[in-house]
């Protein structure tokens, strides 16, 4: 067999390249995993969370949250609304408050699509509003807290 050639600038020494790791099962696998140091722990505290980025994070949270409300409803609406539920409520209401003649008085419901979900986006956009704020309010009390406690501390670590 020829033994291997050098190339490369003339004086140089050939490099050693490195092979693949060793075969799982093999001495050398084995000897590679005992010598695997723990995972690093950074402890840290935090001393301070900034107002502005919670409030746009708040904000943008619940405005997601606010879609997965309507879709909600929209399907506790649609769901009842295929058992007769709205149409026994509207009947009942219509029997109730009707005059004794009842071909004058005309019909009027009370739950209708329009009321159910101009309602639901009502209190979908106070809930926008009242979550924004209150986050944003914590985040300014969480501040003066951490200014006379420290803050809370955190344990960092590698995964294994």
């Amino acid at each position: 067999m020829a033994s291997p050639q050098h190339v490369g600038p003339p004086g140089s020494r050939p490099v050693a390249v490195p092979g693949p790791g060793p075969r799982p099962g093999s001495e050398n696998a084995r000897r590679a995993k005992a010598t695997r140091r723990p995972p690093r722990l950074a402890s840290l505290q935090l001393k301070r969370v900034d107002p502005w980025t919670v409030l746009k994070i708040s904000l943008i949270v619940s405005i997601v949250m606010f879609f997965v409300w309507m879709i909600a409803v929209g399907i506790l609406y649609l769901t009842l609304g295929t058992m007769d539920v709205w149409t026994k409520i509207n009947e009942t209401f219509s029997t109730l408050t009707s005059a004794p003649d009842a071909e004058a008085a005309g019909r009027t419901d009370l739950i209708t699509a329009a009321r159910v979900f101009g309602v639901t986006a009502v209190i979908g956009a106070i809930n926008i509003v009242l979550f924004t704020a209150l986050a944003t309010v914590a985040a300014f009390i969480y501040n003066a807290a951490a200014a006379m406690s420290g803050g809370v501390e955190l344990t960092l670590g590698e995964r294994d």
